[in-house]
Formats: C-alpha cells, structure tokens, sequence
C-alpha cells in the first residue's frame, strides 16, 4: 500500500508501484526497478555509481556502468516535468523524493514511533502506529525486483514486519484484547515455528482469556516442536511461564511486557517479542548443544480466579483439569493432559449451551441487486432442508463476475427455512494469507453461545463441538470467498437440515455432496440492465446503443459495471459517453474501472499474486494473443514448455479463475482479465522477452502452414521458393484435416500477425511469408475473412516500406494485388501489380516478377486492354522457365493454382476459381501473342 506525499506515491512493500498525481509511472525492465529502488532507500542521500551496480549485480557485466547510467536516465524520463528531482552529483545520484512517499521508509519511522510510545508506558497510541505501519503492506516487499541489494532488503523488511506484527499483538493483549491476539497468533507460530516468544505471547494470551487449558496446551505443542527440530527442551522463559500458570498465579503477574501500562505487571521473563528470540538462536548458543537446565516453578501458588460473575460464563475446564493435575502430582508435563481434559468435557459445555441463541451474521445483500433469476431459483431449490443430508452449494467464478453479491441475495431470501439462526465468515481465500478454520471456529462456537472458556483447544475438539450445537437445528452457514476443499470442511454442518453455501474462485472446490454453479458473466442485455441499476434507468433509456457499448468495454463484468455506476454518481455532469471514450483508450481501461475501495485491477491483483511464478509467467505470456480463444500448442509455443507442462500451468489458472477453459485443449480469457495479464507482462518481462515469445509463435504458425501445404499432393515442390523456418509445426493426415485447422485457426493466425507487425521490429519478412501461404491456400470463409487478411496485408506493406528490403516489398505487395484481383478491385491489383513489375526488373527474383507480370496481364485483359496485356505476358515469359522444371517460376505457378484449388473450402463465398481463371486467360494471351 503506498502512500502520498507531494503527488508521489511508491509502493515497496508489495509488488513494486509508482504514481504522480494519480498517473501510474512506467517503471520499466526489472533493473531499472532495482536502480530505482536502491535510490528511493537512500532517502534523498547521494548514492554513488558503485553502490548502484553493486545493488543490481555480485559480478557485474562489462557495460555495467553504462547499463546503469541507461536505466538513471529512463527513470528520469518516468518522473516527466519534475525529472530535476532526479539530480547528477558527483560520482553518482540523489533522488529528492519525501519520506512520506514511500511506504518502505514511513513503515519503518511508524514502528520507531510505536517502540517509543511503548517505552513511554503509551499503549494505545503505540497499538495504533503499529497498526498503522502495518496496514502499508500489500505482498510480499520488492516483489519481482532482481539483484543482491534487494533480495537484502526484501529479508530485511519481512524480519521488520514480523517484530512490528509481534510488537503489535504485545500491545492489543495489554490493552486487554486477549482473544484476538491468542486467534492471531496461530497463524504466526505456524509460519514460524522455532519463535519461543511467539508462544509465550498466546499463553499469556489464552491465560488472562481464561482458557487455562489452552494455554497448557500451546507449551505441549511448543515442547514438541523444539523438541523434535532441535533435540532440546524450550527455554526458560517458556518454563517458567508454564510453571506460573500451574501454579495459579494471578493473570497481571504472568506477563512480560516491555513499556506495558498495568502498574503491577510483572518484571520480564525473558528478552522482548520483537527481538525474535528463537528456539534455534538457542541451539546454536549453547555449549555443545546440551539442553539448557529446567527452570523450577515459582512456590507462589494462589488459585487460578475467573471474572465468571460478571460475564455470566461458566467456569473453565481448564481450571479443573489443572486443579486435578497437580493434585496427581505429575509435575510440568501434565499440560498435555490438561488439553486433553478440556477436550472431553466439551460435550458437558455443549449441553449447557442455551437453545435460544440465534446467530444473524449475514451482512446486508445489495440493495441495487438485479437479474440473475434462473440462477436464483436453482440455488434456491440446492439449499431447500434435507432430511437426508445437508444442503450444500458452490458458486464459483472469476473475481468481480458478483458471487458475494448473489449469494447474500440467496441466502437472504431463505432465511425463513432456517430459523435457527446463519453463520457468515470471509475466508480470505483469493489472497496469500487464507482464514485458517480453527479460528473461524472459534468466532462460530462463540455466535452459537458457547463461553469463550469452554471452546476445545485443538481443531479438531472444536469441529465436534460445532457439529453438535448444529445438530438437531437448522442453520446455514456462508462461507464466502474460500480457498480449497480443506479450509471448508472443517466449517460444514454435520448434520441433515443444515444448509451451507460456499463462494469460491477455484472451480476444483466441491465438497462431497455439494451442487457447483458456474456463476457467469451476464448477457449483454442483463448486463444494461444492471449498468441501469447503477447509473439510473433514465441515462440508459435515453441512449440504449451507448449503453450497449458501454457494457461491452467492460467485459460484461459486474464489478466494473459498478464501478462505472459510482463514478457516473460522483460525476454526474460527465456523462456515459465520456467515460465510454476513456475506456476505449486500451492503455487506460483498467485505470478507469476503480472507484472508491473497488478496482478491478485490485481484484485480479489478489488471485495473480498467488500463482506460482510460472504460473504468472504462463498468464503474462497467453495475454500477448488477441485472440478469442487459443489452443494448448500455441500456449505451449509462447511458452517455449512442453505441452503437457503447458496444460497444467493454464489449468492452475482456470483453477484460480483467471482463465476460462473453451472447448477440449483450448482456452480464453475475459477481456478485462487479459487486459490486466497484458499489463502485468508490460511491467514485468522484458521487451525482449515478449518479442522473442511472439517470433516464436510467429515462426510455428508459419511451419504449420507449410505443413498444411504439404498435406495435400498438390503442393508439389512449392517450398522450394517459400521462406523456410527452424521449426516442425503441427502436422496434418490430409488436405481436410489441414482445411479444418486453417478454418479454426484463422482469426488467431491474423490477430498473430497483426500484433507482430505492431510491436515486434524487423518481423516484416517472417508475417509476409505466413500471409503469402495463407494467400496462396485460397482459404478465405467469406468476405469477412478476406477483408481481415487485406487489412493484415496492407499493414505488412506499410511495414516492409519503412525498411530496405527491395524484394520483400514486392513480395507483400503482390500478395495484396492477389487479394485484390481475388475480390473483384481491378484498379487497386493494377496499381500493385505495375509498382511490383517495375521495381523487379532490377531485381533477381524471377518467381515474383513472372507472377506479378503473368497476374498483371489478366488483370489488364480483363479489362479488355489485350495489347497491353500481350506485352506483359510476354515480358513474363521471357523469365517463366520450362513448366516441368520443379524450380522455375511456372512450375510454381501451375502448383499454386492446384493448391489453392484443393485447398479452398466448397463453402467459401468467394471466386476459388480465380486460378483457373488465370490459365485461361494466360492461354488466350499466349495464343494472341503467337499470332503477333
């Protein structure tokens, strides 16, 4: 999360960002980041040139100096009219950007600020800036930026997180917030088991809770983990903190609280939380690895006390379970037992469970709802009580297509068949950090009425527990946004009556028994009625085309409907029709659908960061195809993997909703998902990279279609004078089965080539020798197709005249008069045509020079200009060769036309006789200018 200061906003701790003014700057090649980054971390100081490339490189290449220097300048440029911030001093740079700019370094004066509000005895306003420091993070810190500087720093960040993590529960449970702080911790031990003072914390935690039992048991689980990775028991003062808790001691005297408030807390037991003492540091300190010797417990032995009076709860298993161990005199290692204990009186806690307790957790469903009625019902009719078993339904589909919103409408509108009351919890599931079901069982057992002191300390006690308060009632639990089968299971009623609906990005997620609803994207017309609900009926009714339009830029996506609803709100003078401009602008698409706390961009963000990296490699890479959809084998191409590890990458992304599967081996995605991937390979692969990835395809696509010629006998020897790659290319059985591919894959081949000829320089040659197979095939379904392959080909013209390559130009341009005679357009084939002849007549290409002749002649005979049409025939015979040479330009000619014959499809809309239409009019020629 970054944050402002003079309109500059970087964000470091998470995927690295930057922004002016609101306007996103390019940050360029991942080693320009690190650059930016080591001189954004020298807080304005001068950083000189050697620092600069020791941060990117251990064993700098020879142009170091000069690479830096390049990537000091792009950065420069970035920061537009105020690059002067940027200055030159001697021996290296300083970037003027305020502290207060930059996430990394305001996080660090925030957790400063609250250790010294902490020394001061001010604990409220020392939770409060760690809260605050803590709230920057989004992600992993420097996420994707290379070099030795920033992996350094990357360590040191995620070290400062966790002691200002620790730092902030030490003050919450101060502050007498020990429930929260013993459910928070679980997931800290578990990301870092060896952290003794992490377990320290939650005993302290869970005692002053009055969950003595639990207590216990976290130092069982302490005890067996330094155990068995270390081989040594825990440390002192994990014992000696044991030994208070059996011992009764009163909850104000168990802490050991640096800077805490109470004035009679008691001295520490040990060093402070936020200096990471671990169990490990431990093993490697002591002499000769011998387990440091066992503290005694503290003779001070007053009875463990409850405020059970006030509260009205009953008093703790725990308690008892202490109580009967010590009287069985097994010393410090009967807190195992005591859990154990705990756990089997939890059917006695359930029992005195009042009946009445009804919990109402769901959080109101959105009043400007609509559509969705078919979808609804069948929901509806998933979820009706079961005497057999329960009710349970998944809705799955990508992030922003409005499962929360549909299932809080659903589970609303049954409420009624559950009377007993509805759990609702956010399983975090589309982020790094899910929910973890053993606390979320907490929060439910409490909701259902059991005391906070009689909840079970292990999860699985805890999921007997809240199967039994269900059974016999009738209860339906939400469980939104959910990550796997596992994380769920634990939350499902057991018993029949109970209902459970679950929302979820990962299609793979269906427990058993459970119906799965593929939650779609509206149809445009539900779409414009939802855009309606947003905005007001009256803007839509008053243009329903742009309101049509509208819909369509934004992918039909609910969330982005919504976003464009709030911001027409907030703008209402703007209109739809502005906002429709500034989404049309494909660089600004996803800047645009952000409002509020809702973005688009944010929402993929969440699933994107969870992928693994050739996962996210695989999205950022299918994202350069324009394509509808794409099969296996062109991914596995872009990808340069095989095709079996390509299909398992793109089904990891259906799996998180980032992709949709098509048909058998083909995939696509929602346009504002590719929008995103497109960015994210934007800031994240070299330029290099994408271009090499796009010549690779570019070079199977053309294979292929070499391949497809040689399918059919009538290819001949054509390749002979075709441009020849370095690669196979898919291969085909016979001329249908070639057919069929160049039908299926045409709208890929153009967008292919139209994307190449874009942006990838010097690929002009390569796209011509593709579109003049495609041209020589004669496959064009319909005039549609043929105009997409004309606007193609006028853009490889347009290409091939910025370079110097003389017989490249008159090779694309002959292609054009091809698809121009081909159409009808005389005029437009003659114009090419005469430009092609003329320039070939200097050149030593015989097979383009007599096509373009031969071809020209037709054209002009058919305009019944027969003299002129005799001297080009023959000005092209003089070059055409003997007709049963294999190399000569009219052996290639009498190919191409049974090519383009067996090729062509029956169902193909225009003249597929144009080649027979040739011979006969280059026959008449012929005879014409023997009797001349």
């Amino acid at each position: 999360m970054a944050t402002a200061g003079e309109g500059y906003e970087f964000g470091l701790l998470g995927p690295l960002s930057a922004c002016h003014g609101g306007r996103e700057l390019d940050l360029g090649s991942p080693l320009q980041r690190a650059v930016l980054v080591r001189l954004l971390l020298g807080e304005g100081r001068q950083c000189g040139l050697h620092h600069l490339v020791d941060a990117l490189w251990e064993e700098p290449p020879g142009n170091a100096v000069r690479s830096v220097q390049t990537y000091v300048y792009r950065i420069r440029l970035s920061l537009g009219e105020e690059r002067s911030r940027l200055e030159t001093t001697q021996g290296g740079y300083q970037l003027g950007i305020p502290e207060q700019a930059v996430d990394a370094l305001r996080f660090e004066r925030l957790v400063r600020e609250g250790e010294e509000l902490r020394a001061a005895r001010r604990t409220g306003p020392a939770l409060r800036a760690f809260d605050a420091a803590l709230a920057l993070w989004s992600g992993e810190p420097l996420s994707g930026v290379p070099g030795p500087y920033a992996r350094r720093h990357r360590r040191r960040f995620v070290d400062l997180r966790l002691n200002a993590r620790v730092a902030q529960l030490e003050c919450a449970d101060e502050l007498g917030e020990h429930a929260r702080v013993a459910t928070e911790l679980v997931s800290l031990i578990a990301d870092h088991p060896l952290r003794e003072d992490l377990y320290a914390l939650r005993m302290r935690a869970l005692y002053q809770a009055g969950r003595t039992a639990e207590a216990l048991a976290v130092y069982a689980a302490a005890r067996d983990t330094v155990v068995a990775e270390l081989g040594m028991d825990p440390g002192p003062e994990l014992r000696e903190l044991q030994g208070r808790i059996l011992s009764g001691a009163e909850p104000a005297l168990v802490g050991s609280h640096a800077g805490g408030s109470r004035a009679d807390a008691a001295p520490p037991t040990g060093g402070r939380a936020s200096t990471g003492a671990t169990a490990l540091h431990r093993a490697e300190t002591s002499t000769g690895g011998t387990a440091l010797p066992r503290a005694t417990a503290p003779t001070r032995a007053t009875a463990p006390t409850r405020a059970t009076a006030a509260t009205g709860a009953m008093p703790s298993a725990g308690a008892s379970g202490v109580a009967a161990t010590r009287s069985g005199g097994r010393g410090q290692r009967t807190e195992s037992g005591a859990a154990d204990a705990a756990d089997r009186s939890v059917s006695a806690h359930v029992e005195s469970v009042q009946a009445g307790v009804r919990p109402q957790q769901l959080p109101p469903a959105p009043g400007d709802f609509v559509g969705r009625e078919r979808l609804q019902e069948r929901l509806r009719l998933a979820l009706r009580p079961s005497g057999e078993s329960v009710a349970l339904a998944v809705l799955s589909g990508i992030g922003g297509v409005g499962k929360t919103a549909l299932a809080l409408r659903v589970a609303h509108g049954i409420r009624g068949d559950y009377p007993d009351g509805q759990l609702y919890v956010d399983l975090r599931g589309d982020g790094g950090r899910p929910a973890d079901p053993a606390d979320v069982l907490v929060d439910f057992l409490l909701a259902l009425g059991m005391p906070a002191a009689a909840i079970p300390a292990t999860p699985t006690a805890r999921a007997g527990a809240y199967r039994t308060l269900t059974a016999d009632r009738r209860v339906l639990v939400l469980l939104d946004n959910a990550s796997d089968t596992a994380q769920v299971t634990p939350l499902l009623p057991g018993t029949p009556g109970n209902a459970a609906l679950i929302t979820t990005r990962h299609r793979s997620l269906v427990p058993p028994g459970a119906t799965r609803f593929e939650v779609p994207v509206p149809g445009r017309q539900e779409a414009v009625a939802m855009l309606g609900r947003f905005t007001g009926d009256a803007e839509i009714a008053a243009d329903p085309e742009l309101a049509l339009e509208l819909v369509h830029a934004c992918g039909q996506l609910p969330l982005a409907l919504r976003i464009i609803g709030a911001r027409a709100a907030a703008r209402p003078g703007r209109g739809l029709g502005a906002q429709l401009l500034r989404l049309r602008a494909e660089e600004h698409q996803l800047d645009e659908l952000r409002a509020g706390g809702m973005s688009v961009e944010a929402t993929f963000q969440v699933g994107y960061r969870a992928l693994a990296p050739a996962q996210a490699r695989a999205m950022r890479l299918c994202a350069l195809l324009d394509a509808a959809d794409f099969p296996v084998a062109v991914a596995a191409v872009l990808l340069d993997r095989p095709e079996q590890e390509t299909e398992e990458h793109l089904e990891h992304l259906v799996e998180a909703g980032l992709l949709e599967p098509h048909s058998a081996d083909r995939y696509r995605f929602h346009d504002l998902v590719r929008a995103f991937a497109a960015r994210r390979a934007d800031r994240e692969d070299p330029v290099a990279d994408r271009e090499a990835a796009l010549v690779r395809l570019t070079m199977f696509l053309h294979a292929t279609l070499l391949q497809a010629m040689s399918a059919t006998e009538q290819a001949g020897s054509l390749s002979i004078h075709l441009f020849s790659v370095p690669l196979t290319g898919l291969r085909f059985a016979d001329a249908e089965e070639a057919r069929t591919w160049l039908l299926a894959e045409h709208t890929l081949l153009v967008s292919v080539f139209s994307r190449v000829l874009r942006d990838v320089p010097n690929a002009s040659r390569l796209v011509s020798a593709a579109l003049s197979v495609i041209a020589l095939s004669g496959l064009f379904a319909g005039p549609a197709h043929q105009r997409e392959l004309e606007r193609i080909t006028d853009q490889a013209v347009a290409a091939a005249e910025l370079g110097d390559d003389p017989e490249l130009k008159g090779q694309i341009r002959h292609i054009r008069s091809w698809l121009a005679f081909i159409r009808g357009d005389l005029a437009a084939a003659e114009s090419d045509l005469r430009e092609v002849v003329r320039r070939e007549r200097t050149l030593d290409d015989p097979v383009t020079f007599f096509m373009s002749a031969l071809l020209l002649s037709v054209v002009l005979a058919d305009q019944g200009r027969t003299a002129e049409a005799v001297v080009f025939f023959v000005e092209s015979e003089t070059v055409a060769g003997a007709e049963d040479d294999p190399k000569s330009p009219s052996y290639f000619l009498r190919q191409v036309g049974r090519l383009f014959t067996a090729l062509s499809s029956d169902r193909a809309e225009v003249n597929i006789a144009a080649a027979q239409h040739v011979y006969e009019v280059s026959d008449r020629l012929r005879q014409e200018a023997a009797r001349r």
